[in-house]
């Protein structure tokens, strides 16, 4: 793995460990925390192929183009990730109240999400 893609992974990993201790006490930094652990795997996986974007638009179309179409990452999960910038978006821009719940399952989808790329980045099997 490159080194900019690992350390946009370790960064992923950080950043789901700080959502996991937020999730209790702000739920809504912890599902914005979840969201950029989310998008740095996405730049992880489009680092191995030189790729990078100034958006985090452009950088999930480039990963769904690469990593989803015809490839080995669920569309499903991959639009779940994309789903969170909205969430995202109005925890950070609009002062929404996320409910825990919502929190909780953020985080759940991102660890989901950082397995299965995590395997493909890494050649290991998902946790």
């Amino acid at each position: 793995m490159k080194p900019r893609s690992a350390a946009y992974l370790d960064a992923a990993r950080v950043r789901l460990r700080s959502a996991h201790t937020l999730a209790r006490s702000d739920p809504s930094t912890a599902l914005s925390t979840a969201y950029y652990a989310a998008l740095y795997v996405a730049r992880a996986a489009l680092s191995e192929h030189d790729v990078q974007s100034r958006s985090h638009r452009g950088a999930w179309h480039e990963f769904r183009q690469r990593f989803v179409i015809d490839g080995p990452i669920d569309a499903d999960l991959a639009t779940e990730m994309q789903r969170l910038q909205a969430e995202r978006e109005q925890a950070d821009y609009d002062a929404a109240e996320i409910p825990a719940a919502d929190a909780d399952a953020a985080i759940a989808a991102v660890e989901r999400f950082i397995a299965a790329m995590a395997a493909t980045l890494e050649g290991t099997p998902p946790a």
